[in-house]
């Protein structure tokens, strides 16, 4: 998967901007840098998406995966699809 900076800001029809998000790894909950987080976005609707990404922790060498519906229908809202919720950066 390409770098997920690559399709970053994902801009939405309403003009809402999804920068990327504070990854952090699900097994010892260390910080993964979003240039070390890769994936992409699908797009559902014109203000609805769902990002799809992987990294793999510098601290324990785990791998981790995040998945996201976005929504930007009224305020931008983030919804983990599996996994812990991370700290979305909007």
């Amino acid at each position: 998967m390409p770098p997920l900076m690559e399709v970053l800001p994902h801009q939405f029809e309403n003009g809402a901007r999804f920068k990327g998000f504070r990854a952090l790894c699900d097994y010892c909950g260390g910080e993964i840098r979003l240039p070390q987080v890769h994936g992409g976005i699908v797009s559902l609707s014109h203000n609805r998406c769902v990002v799809n990404a992987r990294a793999r922790c510098p601290e324990c060498a785990m791998h981790c995966e995040y998945h996201y519906l976005l929504d930007a229908e009224g305020e931008m809202s983030a919804r983990r699809l599996a996994g812990p919720d991370d700290h979305l950066a909007q």
